[in-house]
């Protein structure tokens, strides 16, 4: 009797060993630091046009604008130099989100015909000679477990996407993304996903919903700012036209439905959170929310090639 229970208790110890390493391991790969390497050695990849040195899952997946790819394909054979990088680190979640604006050498078959979208005063560009460098933007979120990427979803607008600017960001290179915030100026998890989740019911005549923008906000689309006077006008599906207002984030007025199941990146140290959306049920999109005191002061969004769906399974907001 004395035996079996002394091999219970050396059982019991053993087993609280190994789920309190096992706990060890999950804290240590998803730690910032950690999460910010895999980060480098994805973009060290795609630049030198090799996956040969990224730790990849076996059976990791891939996706470029909601269509899923071999790892190494895609924009992996065409990128270039980085311009500009904004990380966003979910360490709860053990994931990942960049921003970045990325020169690739100019290919018609890419991005077809460029499109001015109506913008007031837009002037259509001339397209440059293929094989000529120039910048797109581009968005990468990033899922680790046990030490390995096991899911990469990517999406890239280029010059015939919508209101395509990638010189507006550019200009937006100051702006800080990235810096702790003092914990006094950080919101919950929960109301920075609330505030990005409300933000896409927003989009009707009277909404019943308010994300708590601050009194000055700006947001950027595919690289436009749109929070100028006069810069955008839409119609919505209910045929009425919406015209966007400076420094005023708020799409109220622009009736347009269906964006589809949300998933979220959030940073809460930093004060991002990124929601991916399939916009309009035909569009990939990401849009990245800067919070700061529980306003939103800054919104930029990738708007990809239109697409069947997003590429991945729903994941409801109370699993956050």
């Amino acid at each position: 009797m004395k035996r079996n229970l002394f091999i219970t208790v050396i059982l019991v110890m053993m087993l609280g060993i190994v789920v309190q390493s096992g706990a060890q391991t999950k804290q240590s790969e998803c730690t910032r630091e950690n999460l910010k390497g895999f980060i480098d050695k994805y973009f060290a990849s795609i630049q030198a046009h090799d996956i040969s040195g990224l730790p990849l899952a076996s059976d990791a997946k891939f996706t470029e604008n909601g269509v899923e790819l071999a790892a190494g394909k895609g924009f992996w054979q065409t990128a270039g130099k980085i311009l500009i990088r904004r990380d966003l680190i979910d360490t709860p979640k053990c994931g990942t989100h960049t921003f970045a604006v990325i020169e690739e050498k100019f290919d018609p078959a890419t991005v077809g015909q460029a499109m001015s979208m109506g913008l007031p005063g837009a002037k259509q560009k001339p397209l440059p000679e293929k094989g000529t460098p120039r910048p797109i933007l581009f968005g990468v979120r990033l899922k680790v477990k046990d030490q390995k990427i096991s899911e990469i979803e990517t999406i890239i607008a280029r010059e015939n996407e919508f209101a395509f600017n990638a010189d507006g960001i550019l200009e937006t290179k100051d702006q800080d993304w990235e810096s702790i915030l003092p914990p006094e100026e950080r919101s919950s998890r929960l109301a920075m996903i609330a505030a990005a989740d409300d933000y896409f019911d927003m989009f009707a005549a009277e909404p019943v919903v308010h994300s708590p923008f601050a009194d000055v906000c700006d947001r950027w689309e595919n690289g436009t700012q749109t929070t100028k006077s006069g810069i955008l006008t839409l119609a919505g599906e209910d045929g009425k036209k919406a015209e966007m207002q400076a420094h005023n984030c708020t799409p109220k007025g622009l009736v347009i439905s269906n964006h589809g199941p949300r998933r979220f990146v959030v940073d809460v140290e930093t004060g991002v959170v990124a929601a991916f959306v399939h916009f309009a049920s035909g569009l990939p999109d990401f849009h990245v929310f800067k919070m700061k005191n529980g306003k939103v002061i800054l919104i930029n969004a990738v708007i990809g090639s239109g697409s069947k769906t997003m590429g991945w399974p729903d994941e409801p907001i109370l699993k956050h």
